[in-house]
């Protein structure tokens, strides 16, 4: 096939995925975009004589986007690779899926006039539909109940699959220009086993013992952080009030302006200590406060042995009124 026809069975892809879109059984738009990428691909180990190479690309365009332009590449390619089994399987895939097509026509017969006198015709009947492999090799094409493969004489082993990992092989044998059939019965699927019923409720248990609720942490972690957030409100408070007022602004504006007496220093730094002990106090209450708002949200379970929260009987959250955190604290500038 010349670079020239290869590029307008390309446009001719391009163009036929509107027509794919539209059919009740499309494939998907990843589905599409892996065929194009696939089809790419292969076009370019066409033009650059990689014929194996450029038949697996469109045969995955093919399973991920049926087109049959993109078969007659794979049809061509496998042929110019030498591969004639593979072209003939592909022909007869192309006639049975194309029926109407007659340019598929005018390039499947002659391969498979060649493959009746030159191979091993395998006709494979499933009575379900099954994907088949020639040893390891997958044969391309969708699951069907009845396929034809065409085979190098010879010794083989075709297997059949199904869903659920369900396999069964049989051995082929013949000599080029033999048909030969074979039957393929899906073996039944496996039974699922139902769980059995609990007696009562239980503490489901693993290997390493019961399991570990998704609140850890008794209610007494909370309210204990809770009592030390407002031990260290109140300490916060007093601090703040004391700053205000010991040694207060009027005595060291009095002791410093407008000329600075002998307690000037003394009373300035006091009252700048005052204010950094009060910062720090607010900075402590505020950590310990969000850490036990957090710890009673998200961490302490409020039922006990059970997993669940207060929320899932009540439906509102115990800790309603926290939504925006406690705070306690005072503050005052020296």
């Amino acid at each position: 096939m010349s670079h020239r026809v290869l590029r307008v069975l390309a446009v001719a892809f391009v163009l036929g995925r509107a027509t794919l879109a539209s059919a009740a059984d499309s494939p998907s738009v990843d589905d599409v975009k892996a065929a194009e990428s696939d089809f790419n691909h292969g076009r370019e180990a066409y033009k650059a004589g990689s014929y194996n190479e450029a038949a697996d690309y469109f045969e995955s365009a093919d399973t991920h986007a049926p087109n049959d332009r993109v078969l007659e590449l794979a049809i061509n390619a496998r042929d110019r690779a030498g591969h004639l089994d593979r072209a003939a399987t592909l022909s007869e895939l192309a006639i049975t899926r194309y029926p109407s097509s007659d340019r598929l026509r005018k390039v499947a017969e002659p391969l498979l006039e060649r493959a009746h006198t030159e191979l091993l015709a395998v006709t494979v009947d499933c009575t379900d539909a099954c994907t088949l492999l020639d040893g390891e090799r997958i044969v391309h094409g969708d699951a069907a109940a009845h396929r034809v493969v065409y085979l190098s004489p010879g010794d083989h082993t075709i297997r059949a699959g199904w869903s659920a990992d369900r396999t069964d092989s049989k051995p082929v044998t013949g000599k080029a220009g033999d048909t030969v059939s074979i039957q393929f019965t899906a073996p039944p699927l496996p039974k699922v086993e139902e769980a059995a019923p609990l007696a009562g409720p239980t503490n489901p248990v693993t290997d390493n013992g019961p399991t570990v609720s998704p609140k850890p942490l008794p209610p007494v972690v909370f309210w204990s952080g809770l009592g030390a957030t407002v031990a260290l409100g109140a300490i916060t408070t007093w601090s703040g009030v004391d700053t205000l007022n010991n040694p207060g602004k009027d005595k060291v504006r009095a002791e410093c302006n407008p000329t600075p007496k002998s307690d000037c220093q003394s009373l300035y730094d006091e009252g700048r200590n005052h204010q950094t002990r009060t910062n720090v106090l607010i900075g402590a209450t505020s950590v310990v406060g969000v850490a036990t708002a957090v710890i009673g949200l998200f961490f302490t379970n409020w039922k006990g042995h059970a997993s669940g929260d207060a929320s899932a009987e009540t439906g509102v959250s115990p800790w309603v009124a926290y939504d925006r955190g406690p705070s306690v604290g005072a503050t005052g500038r020296f």
